[in-house]
């Protein structure tokens, strides 16, 4: 009986257990494909060359010794275990992981990352400038251990080195396709040997890119994961909206701020807002030839243009009006500096007072073919012809743009302009965007804007080692643009990405804008 009994209790034991199980629900299917709309083709895939974008496709092949934590500007190891600064802050030592190998089965180790940041200072190109301003020397001092040698301490290494074009680590292996001593330039154009997660399966130009993942990835892959990715070429906004309505592709990049809005209310739509705003918008003004070289009418601009109804209404509340040069997301920025609002009396008074009280001249503007710098384009042309100046306009893509303007023989008036820090430091922000727009790599008479103090000031800040000081330094080189009006700084935009809402995993980074950490995310079949 008693044996009887035992048996009676645990076949009621097994079918509560079974019944327990039958009303646990069911893992949801998951889709493998990832299709992502994007209005920019990348313009190469070699990592050394790579500063426009197309490190939304590289992100995904190839990998840096550090990486960002989560949506913040801090820094972590990736492929790099952990690192050292000796007590100069001259020489900055990492030790590598020694369990990755490149998709082509060549392991990675210290040669490798030696060789793919000497390439990329040899090409000179992309990010390299930054490389090649603070770095002396890549020393091999063992298999799985490097060093890097600056010239002179510089407080923004660590996040220089994680960030997006930070000389992504390329097998050295290509250099069997190298021809002429171009160190492999065109093979990597269009092919690429990475450690990352993802490797590249077809290129078809101006249409799409396939990946699949990298089944041998030192990071294996979790339970839920995207196996491969499409990378779609649609150059226009509202097509990019349609196909994500109907849910052709899961997510896009380069959709204007009107097709946001509209899909804020779709049911199947969720949109992802930016964390904070590394990202800004102005009017960069020629102040060394043309009506310009008078300060009274950039502040007559910097007056008169419209701030409130630019971000309320043009942007619907996706950005706020700029406090000085630097965006309130960045390391630097000053939120008590002095600031613009519209004005147009006063506007009007500072062009009387330069000789022009009715207008009566044109301009040229040069802007970005794209939804953000039009609309600025828009409100800058409807301000000037309340000024009584007209304007002519002339769209080009964002490497012409600075060619452009690089040479006063071409240079206009006005340049609709966008910066971005390539990794969170005042100088990627501030130094970058007077090397790229201002003084860099031209004569003194080609300069677009300059103030000896203002350069001596950057100049300093850059590698100085007290935090207080160093942020004092920055504080007065952004009071001094401000008093010299050298742009007008419009807004700080806070960039949002839109996902089908059966898309999860994406991390948001201000470093990171219309890019993806396809690795952590997966899609939820429906």
């Amino acid at each position: 009986m008693r044996r009887k009994a035992m048996s009676l209790i645990l076949g009621v034991m097994v079918l509560a257990a079974m019944s327990g199980c039958a009303r646990q629900p069911a893992a949801p299917a998951l889709e493998d494909t990832l299709i992502i709309g994007s209005s920019q083709e990348p313009t190469t895939l070699d990592p050394a060359i790579v500063y426009d974008g197309s490190d939304r496709i590289t992100r995904l092949i190839y990998e840096s010794l550090l990486d960002y934590v989560g949506s913040t500007a801090e820094v972590q190891a990736h492929l790099a275990t952990d690192w050292r600064v000796s007590p100069d802050g001259k020489v900055y030592t990492f030790e590598l992981r020694d369990d990755v190998q490149f998709h082509d089965g060549t392991p990675f180790n210290a040669e490798a990352v030696k060789f793919s940041f000497d390439r990329m200072t040899k090409i000179a190109k992309g990010m390299s400038w930054a490389f090649r301003m603070v770095l002396a020397e890549v020393k091999v001092t063992a298999e799985y251990t490097v060093e890097f040698h600056l010239k002179k301490p510089y407080p923004g290494f660590l996040g220089m080195v994680a960030n997006r074009y930070a000389a992504p680590i390329i097998s050295p292996s290509i250099m069997q396709h190298e021809k002429d001593g171009d160190l492999a330039q065109g093979w990597a154009h269009d092919n690429a040997i990475g450690t990352g997660p993802y490797k590249l399966v077809n290129w078809t130009k101006k249409q799409e890119l396939t990946l699949v993942k990298n089944d041998d990835y030192w990071r294996g892959w979790p339970q839920k994961h995207i196996s491969r990715v499409v990378y779609k070429i649609l150059p226009d906004s509202a097509t990019q909206r349609m196909m994500l309505e109907r849910g052709d592709i899961h997510t896009a990049t380069h959709i204007g701020i009107d097709d946001i809005i509209v899909l804020m209310d779709h049911p199947e739509i969720r949109i992802e807002p930016a964390p904070t705003s590394n990202f800004n918008w102005f009017l960069l003004l020629n102040t060394q030839k043309g009506v310009f070289a008078d300060r009274r009418l950039r502040e007559a601009l910097s007056w008169a243009f419209p701030y409130d109804e630019t971000v309320r209404h043009v942007f619907r509340g996706q950005a706020t009006q700029s406090v000085g040069p630097v965006p309130f997301g960045v390391p630097g920025h000053e939120p008590d500096l002095f600031q613009y609002h519209r004005d147009l009396d006063r506007a009007k008074a500072l062009m009387a007072a330069a000789g022009y009280p009715n207008g009566g001249f044109k301009v040229t503007i040069t802007h970005g073919d794209n939804d953000w710098a039009r609309k600025i384009l828009e409100m800058t042309i409807s301000t000037l012809g309340e000024l009584g100046i007209t304007a002519e306009t002339k769209p080009l893509v964002w490497g012409a743009m600075l060619d452009n303007m690089a040479s006063q023989d071409t240079a206009p008036d006005i340049v609709v302009a966008d910066w971005w820090d390539d990794y969170p430091d005042p100088d990627a922000f501030l130094g970058g965007m007077a090397d790229a727009f201002w003084w860099g790599g031209r004569e003194a008479a080609d300069y677009f804007y300059v103030n000896p103090e203002v350069q001596d000031l950057l100049g300093e800040a850059a590698f100085e080692a007290d935090p207080a000081r160093r942020v004092d330094l920055y504080r007065r080189a952004q009071e001094l643009m401000v008093a010299d009006c050298p742009g007008v700084w419009i807004m700080d935009y806070l960039y949002a990405t839109p996902f089908r809402k059966n898309v999860y995993g994406y991390v948001a980074n201000p470093y990171y804008i219309m890019s993806y950490n396809v690795y952590g995310m997966w899609i939820e079949a429906r």
